[in-house]
């Protein structure tokens, strides 16, 4: 199998020749006269664009690659800041810290691989199977983060990341190096990354290919980088072996080498694998590393492999591994289809602008005193792209606010209709020209806003409270901002003039920001 990477064009005659000298290279970078992130990711780029451009040994490029790699690291952990906790479509700082880091990991990336085709092309091999084995893991590496960065701002990786991925472990295989301990040195990292944790092409590849098959566009951010950080303390059970039959296709996932695509789950298949071409990922054993912490968890002890710092929030990581649990074991099928429907919808998002919304509509028919109080909210206009019994998918309009989050509260309203319908955010799809797609899991038809009061505490909460729904078997709850939920816990709520006091019995859901409650009425 001939490698074909996704790689630049070589020039016959630079204008520009690359410094390739260590030493060198150490003392520009020290001569740096700016601290900023931008400025460094500048700098970077415009060198390793030079490098990688023109004809350069592979010990020279190795040396001058593994010169910039840790300030690449660094530069890069720097600007994930400026887009980690941003809202969607991403403002133009976000925007700009993203496509920097994404221009650094595809350059570095490039670096790497043209070490491997030039030392694949030599034509005494003698010794080379080391440097062929870091050229791989480095380029594995950089491509994933390339992958992690659009993961993080919801864009749809290039196709090449896969192919290149595919074809690299299989020159790993071929050459026999999938095993050969690549040991990075952290040292001079300013924040600690998981990335010296992964010591071989195999596990590189492993993780890269589960991240995919965690479904990230389902994900906040910050869950997207929990998860990268504890799945590389389990990488090492999830196997890839040749193709085997199965008694049971549960946490089996059909890797396609000559593909550019991620794995699909092995019951999605409509014909039998290819032997040939095809490889089995499996991780059953990972799965039962899974529920052993989340056990763990659920009994108030921090598992001893250091996959959860002691000072994490537990309850999060409890969510995190049952979600992980589901799209690494069985994979979800989908219950109801879908339906392209044409037309616009109305969207508010967050609580309190929801609140406000309903107090707002409630307005123009009633003349309580909550109605009076409602604060102005506008909605924003999004077009309609498929619906089905549980859930819609919409398309932002150019002059829609940018304020969506995965896991965000949202109210709906289709034209003509009266009530708002509340639902969830559940995955995002980011393009061009701030192109945004989301999905919403709708939950209630409707909601009536209140103002919550928990016992012993001096505040005032906006909560929202949903009907009951006897159709589906739904309980009444209410939404309510995070951390409100605990079992046994009094609150009163007043609702439509009406005061209740009730008792929190059951979490239903919890977001990055509120909690949808189960409650009983106290009489």
């Amino acid at each position: 199998m001939a490698l074909n990477l996704n790689i630049p064009v070589l020039l016959e005659h630079p204008v520009f020749i690359a410094e390739t000298r260590p030493q060198k290279i150490h003392q520009l970078l020290q001569e740096l006269n700016t601290q900023d992130p931008v400025d460094i990711a500048t700098h970077l780029h415009n060198e390793l664009e030079t490098l990688n451009r023109q004809k350069v040994s592979p010990n020279q490029r190795m040396q001058a690659l593994d010169c910039y790699r840790t300030l690449i690291i660094n530069t890069t952990n720097a600007l994930a800041s400026d887009y980690i906790n941003a809202t969607l479509p991403l403002e133009d700082k976000a925007k700009s810290a993203a496509l920097a880091c994404e221009s650094l990991w595809l350059e570095l990336g490039y670096g790497y691989k043209l070490i491997l085709i030039d030392l694949q092309n030599q034509l005494i091999k003698l010794r080379t199977d080391k440097n062929s084995a870091i050229a791989i893991q480095r380029a594995m590496h950089a491509i994933a983060q390339h992958a992690l960065v659009h993961y993080q701002t919801y864009l749809t990786p290039p196709n090449h990341i896969w192919s290149d991925l595919h074809q690299l472990y299989f020159c790993a295989a071929k050459l026999g190096i999938m095993h050969t301990n690549i040991q990075d040195d952290s040292a001079q990292l300013k924040t600690k990354t998981y990335a010296h944790l992964l010591t071989s092409i195999e596990d590189t590849y492993k993780h890269t290919l589960l991240m995919s098959l965690s479904q990230p566009h389902h994900l906040i951010q910050q869950d997207i980088s929990a998860i990268a950080d504890y799945l590389a303390h389990h990488v090492s059970t999830a196997r890839v072996t040749a193709i085997e039959p199965l008694e049971n296709s549960s946490g089996a996932f059909i890797i396609n080498l000559t593909s550019d695509a991620p794995p699909t789950p092995y019951s999605k298949q409509k014909s039998a694998p290819n032997p040939d071409s095809e490889l089995l990922l499996h991780t059953i054993d990972l799965i039962r590393d899974i529920h052993e912490d989340l056990n763990k968890l659920q009994n108030r002890t921090i598992p001893v492999n250091g996959s959860i710092s002691a000072d994490a929030n537990h309850n999060d990581y409890m969510e995190l591994l049952a979600y992980l649990i589901t799209n690494w074991g069985i994979s979800p099928k989908r219950v109801f289809s879908r339906s392209a429907k044409n037309g616009d919808i109305e969207l508010v998002a967050g609580m309190d602008d929801i609140h406000n919304i309903i107090n707002a509509t409630k307005a123009s028919t009633d003349s309580s005193n909550l109605a009076l109080n409602a604060t102005h909210v506008t909605p924003s206009r999004w077009k309609i792209l498929n619906i089905s019994a549980t859930g819609i998918s919409i398309r932002r309009y150019h002059n829609a606010e940018k304020n969506i989050k995965v896991g965000g509260l949202v109210a709906l309203r289709g034209k003509h209709e009266q009530q708002w319908s509340i639902g969830f955010v559940k995955w995002a799809n980011c393009g061009t020209r701030d192109r945004l797609d989301i999905g919403i899991q709708l939950i209630a038809p409707y909601a009536d806003s209140a103002i919550a009061k928990i016992f012993q505490h001096s505040t005032n909460n906006n909560i929202l409270v949903l009907p009951e729904i006897t159709a589906v078997k739904q309980a009444a709850t209410i939404i309510a901002p995070r951390g409100t939920y605990i079992n046994g816990r009094q609150l009163t709520f007043t609702c439509n003039q009406k005061t209740e006091q009730v008792a929190l019995n059951k979490l239903i859901e919890r977001t990055h920001d509120v909690e949808r409650i189960q409650f009983n009425v106290i009489k």
